[in-house]
């Protein structure tokens, strides 16, 4: 062989593979930016590692005020409270986010298409690591920044670089944690529901979301965490009365322990490859079927198997298997009970418990409680999940196609409005029946009847704003996340999680469809006879009313903006 060919199959020089490869370093950065940008476009980190840390500083401001405690220096009472939303900020920035991106890595087959590059493994999770630390990074910047210049807080002297070792590691250890859970994992939605559900119980047990004292046992247990340990080291070193080192190495070393224990897990079960049988969605994936017998020897096939024609589907039909549809839906979906389901249960056993099951204006806490956590409850199923199921069958064009089905768009809506009925009444019998048996609540065969229709209409008017919601949002992407930080809001403005704050909170909040759901509910339940709640579910049916119309107009505005086009 001779001439161009000879010369194009030449072996190269030694040494000229490693130089045109790109090096370690520079894939290493460009993975962390490609990383950076996924978690940006995945709105719901950025609502979780920003938005609830800053929502819950200045919703501690608002409830606890920020008097000075001590003249001489002006030491005022956000110093003392600052720390817990940084933590907040640190825990949800790194182990939902770097859960959910390795799960759905893996999930979408990116990972097994990176092992035919060149990007070494160690530099896959590197970036991962790097990427949601920088992102918890500037959660705390951000968070102290607010915090430093609305509330005056200040870092001591001497806790500046104990500060930020304390943080890394953290950041270090929550991620290491979320690598691991994501290896354990099977797919990408159930990594998504238990490192959610997760960094919420843990917030919770370590008493990041409770003001006031959790009991001893539950603070012995969230010890033996790496949330709690790094909230008290956060404490310590922004509170400077505190006669402790600076250093708190036990608090330090149980933080890092749990991240060497989950790297160790993550070293251990990490796959490149989803588990067999699985697709690239989480579905089951394609199987290869054996060849027939008689295609193999050449012969034939069979004649094929005449099919019985299908007889006309009817509205009724189609609606009750929408029905079926959503509600097998959110059975697959962990993360949709566990908002909706175990948060108000659990939430629900740990107020009542707190407050020893006293009463407030006339009315047992324990019914309050169950009325509050109930239309917590049924707002995730109504008003965010619609949000949420809306925007994304838009991105995907599900809605679109529905235009060559039989399957009227108003047929989708009221199969998954029977089933969010359906949903919210079993929420509401969950949390009734803990009232009745660990706390002895008491109602009437009336009050259950009316607490029913309550939540029918309750249904139609939040399901009503989630549209709205997911109707406006030039982003699809962004509605769920939205949906979720908005809840949030209107939660402790609507008495939900929060009893007792400033009246002016109580008065926006009564604006919201929120809090006359729980008002509604709260009357309907009382235990010597139900109340019709007039004021309260007229605005419920103005706002179902409205939010409706208001959908309507944008769907016709944008109709005639397309055709004008």
């Amino acid at each position: 062989m001779s001439g161009p060919a000879a010369a194009s199959v030449a072996p190269a020089p030694p040494g000229a593979v490693d130089a045109g490869r790109p090096a370690a370093a520079g894939m290493l950065a460009r993975r962390t930016v490609h990383v950076l940008r996924s978690l940006w476009r995945a709105r719901i980190a950025f609502v979780f590692t920003f938005g609830l840390p800053l929502v819950w500083l200045v919703l501690i401001g608002i409830v606890a005020g920020n008097e000075v405690v001590d003249p001489t220096t002006g030491l005022r009472v956000m110093q003392f409270a600052a720390p817990t939303a940084i933590a907040m900020g640190c825990l949800f920035a790194t182990l939902p986010s770097i859960a959910i991106g390795v799960a759905e890595d893996r999930e979408k087959l990116v990972l097994k298409r990176l092992r035919g590059t060149p990007l070494p493994g160690w530099a896959y999770v590197t970036a991962q690591v790097l990427a949601v630390t920088l992102l918890g990074a500037a959660a705390v910047a951000v968070v102290l920044g607010v915090a430093m210049i609305a509330y005056d807080v200040v870092i001591p002297d001497g806790a500046a670089l104990p500060l930020v070792v304390t943080i890394l590691i953290a950041l270090a250890s929550f991620s290491a944690l979320g690598i691991a859970i994501a290896s354990l994992l099977p797919s990408a939605r159930a990594t998504e529901s238990v490192t959610i559900g997760a960094a919420v119980v843990l917030a919770f047990v370590s008493g990041i979301f409770v003001i006031g004292t959790l009991p001893a046992w539950i603070d012995t247990i969230a010890w033996f965490g790496p949330l709690k340990p790094f909230v008290v080291s956060l404490q310590e070193l922004f509170d400077p009365y505190d006669d402790l080192p600076p250093w708190n190495l036990r608090n330090l070393a149980i933080v890092a322990a749990w991240g060497v224990g989950g790297a160790i897990v993550a070293a251990v079960a990490f796959r490149w490859e989803p588990r067999f049988g699985r697709g690239p969605h989480g579905g089951r994936g394609r199987v290869d079927r054996p060849v027939r017998a008689d295609a193999a020897a050449g012969a034939p096939p069979a004649a094929p198997v005449t099919r019985v024609e299908a007889r006309p589907s009817t509205v009724a039909s189609r609606v009750l298997g929408q029905v079926a549809a959503a509600l097998r839906s959110t059975v697959r979906r962990p993360g949709d009970l566990f908002f909706a389901v175990a948060i108000p249960v659990g939430l629900m056993w740990l107020l009542v418990t707190l407050q020893e099951n006293g009463e407030r204006d006339g009315i047992p806490i324990v019914t309050s409680t169950a009325a509050a956590m109930c239309a917590w409850g049924v707002a995730v199923v109504a008003f965010m999940n619609t949000a949420d199921w809306v925007s994304r069958a838009a991105e995907r064009g599900q809605l679109k196609r529905l235009r060559g089905t039989p399957l009227s768009t108003g047929e989708l809506g009221a199969g998954r409005g029977v089933a969010t009925v359906l949903v919210s009444w079993a929420i509401a019998t969950a949390l009734l029946l803990l009232g009745l048996l660990a706390f002895g609540l008491r109602t009437t065969a009336g009050g259950l009847a009316l607490g029913a229709v309550v939540l029918v209409l309750a249904v139609v008017s939040l399901a009503a704003c989630g549209l709205l919601l997911a109707t406006a949002l030039p982003d699809n992407r962004a509605a769920g996340a939205a949906a979720l930080m908005m809840l949030f809001v209107v939660a402790f403005l609507s008495d939900v999680f929060l009893v007792g704050g400033p009246d002016w909170m109580s008065r926006i909040g009564a604006a919201f469809p929120l809090s006359h759901l729980r008002i509604a509910l709260l009357e309907a339940w009382r235990p010597d006879g139900p109340l019709v709640a007039w004021t309260s579910i007229g605005v419920l049916a103005l706002w179902a009313v409205g939010a409706s119309v208001a959908v309507w107009l944008l769907v016709r505005s944008r109709a005639r903006s397309d055709s004008g086009r």
